[in-house]
């Protein structure tokens, strides 16, 4: 057989031409195989899927400090390490000057079973308004994560926590972008049940304890700010701590210093009754972007849409769906004249002027989640409860620009189509309600020296437990409760290591000013804008 290349010409440039025409047509053909094969895999939501993880797992590993193959921090923190032997009360936990030392304890086998599961990924869980799709019949959990095909299974592990010891705990993962942004780290976020395996087993009365990873809050206050800001209102809303959280894993690494955690109050059964006085407190934890739309009269719809966290009685189900009918097909007169057959308007205007104030557009007012309803059993009324505020104070940086945010309208401070908040801020008495919770909260708590003085006494308990954790997240903690403004660029990447700080004080001092003259009639304010 002959060679190709006797094929070629014999010699002179006739033959490295027609070298270099067969080398390049190879490569050309190769080019154009990987593009069509990259086209048809980018069709595929297993592909899709996995790639958004990994660059997301990606931009976690980002930080050295806390990558899986970086030493761990040494130890530096000083201060005073509470005991929780003498705790008896949620209240005795949840103290918010609280910082608790937890090591989590597990074997090689019981930290590979915490996974992330895999399961098929949703296909084209980003729609053409910019709203990502919430659900994955395929997986278990709601949210960016179970859309992206990962599953949080229960492990068990060991824990001591301020000394006292619990062995056979449930540890799960938790959360959303706090999770998929930590993946390539030891710094996840973690939920922790100590009657899962043990009944019984409880810290204070209490069994659930939430371990936030403070990956996305450089300030690390957010959540522990906005909880308080929203109780103060008269708001139901969780108390939280600190803790320094260790980790060890038979095999891998022993008693490693993991960083600063923020712990927020499980809202369950024992916590509605401390909340609200009574047994029998409804709680649901809705997904959705069609709050209260009729969804029938199976309750089987409804159930998987609203995720009860409490058990719930037939005439508890009944009154949700009651509520949906109604909200989907009264008239608008007929909407405005019993909207306080269902709601406590005072209430119900306190928390959204506290949503609106504190420009959470990770929640309600955007994303369909990161929020709880209450159905009270002594008033049959429905309320909010606040939840997952790590990016509340304007710091979500995936809508709006900085100075958006910060101007955000508080006629319209939904984005998109949101029939019940439309039909609910056209409500006469609502709005009536509502302008008087902001004048009230302008003039006794959203109040910039105050809020800046919160900051001021909090920031100085959790430093050292920053600096030990990582000097790079120290820096910007530092610049995060600073009084001192930066000038350069308040936007760009909202995730990984140039995502831009954002400035508490700073925030206190503008949203507050344009707040007073949206309510002054001297501006309009910003309707913040999904991009496409």
């Amino acid at each position: 057989m002959r060679s190709p290349w006797s094929l070629l010409p014999k010699s002179g440039w006739k033959r490295w031409l027609a070298i270099f025409f067969v080398v390049f047509g190879s490569l050309f053909l190769l080019l154009v195989t990987l593009i069509v094969a990259a086209i048809l895999a980018w069709r595929s939501p297993n592909f899709q899927a996995w790639v958004f993880s990994k660059m997301i797992e990606r931009q976690g590993a980002t930080f050295p400090e806390t990558g899986l193959n970086a030493p761990p921090p040494v130890p530096s923190y000083n201060g005073f390490e509470p005991d929780a032997h003498p705790v008896t009360s949620a209240a005795e936990l949840y103290r918010t000057t609280n910082l608790w030392n937890i090591h989590l304890r597990f074997t090689e086998q019981q930290w590979k079973a915490l996974g992330p599961n895999h399961v098929p990924p949703l296909s084209g869980f980003m729609q053409e308004d910019g709203r990502p799709l919430l659900r994955n019949p395929k997986a278990p959990r709601a949210g960016l994560a179970g859309v992206l095909g990962l599953d949080y299974p229960w492990s068990r592990g060991d824990v001591e926590f301020g000394g006292v010891t619990f062995t056979n705990v449930g540890i799960r993962y938790k959360g959303n972008g706090t999770f998929l942004n930590s993946m390539g780290t030891y710094k996840r976020p973690f939920k922790l049940d100590l009657n899962h395996e043990v009944k019984g087993q409880r810290l204070g009365g209490v069994s659930t304890i939430n371990l936030g990873n403070l990956a996305a809050d450089f300030s690390c206050l957010g959540d522990t700010l906005g909880y308080e800001f929203f109780r103060e209102a008269g708001i139901p809303a969780s108390h939280t701590a600190f803790a320094r959280l260790f980790l060890t894993i038979t095999g891998k690494t022993d008693h490693r210093l993991v960083g600063l955690y923020v712990m927020a109050e499980n809202p369950d059964d024992t916590w509605a009754k401390a909340q609200f006085g009574t047994k029998g407190v409804g709680l649901f934890k809705p997904v959705t972007y069609e709050l209260f739309a009729d969804l029938g009269t199976n309750w089987s719809a409804y159930k998987e849409v609203y995720d009860p966290k409490t058990k719930l009685s037939h005439e508890q189900e009944e009154r949700l769906m009651a509520l949906t009918r109604f909200v989907t097909h009264a008239s608008d007169d007929e909407f405005a004249a019993k909207l306080g057959d269902y709601f406590d308007f005072d209430e119900v205007a306190r928390y959204f002027a506290c949503e609106v104030l504190l420009s959470n557009y990770d929640g309600i007012l955007s994303n369909g989640q990161n929020f709880l309803v209450y159905l009270d059993p002594r008033s049959n009324h429905f309320g909010f409860i606040p939840w997952d505020l790590d990016h509340s104070w304007g710091e979500f940086g995936y809508l709006g620009t900085a100075d958006e945010r910060e101007h955000a309208s508080i006629w319209h401070p939904w984005l998109g189509q949101n029939r019940f908040l439309e039909r609910l801020f056209a409500a006469p008495t609502f709005k009536a309600g509502y302008r008087q919770a902001l004048e009230q909260l302008l003039a006794t708590q959203f109040v910039p020296d105050r809020l800046k003085q919160r900051v001021d006494t909090l920031a100085p308990l959790i430093r050292p437990a920053v600096a030990e954790w990582s000097t790079n997240r120290l820096s910007r903690f530092d610049t995060a409760v600073s009084s001192k403004y930066y000038s350069g660029s308040r936007d760009g990447n909202p995730e990984g290591p140039n995502h831009p700080v954002w400035q508490l004080k700073r925030f206190f001092e503008n949203r507050a000013a344009n707040v007073r003259e949206q309510l002054d009639g001297k501006s309009e304010g910003v309707i913040i804008r999904r991009k496409k």
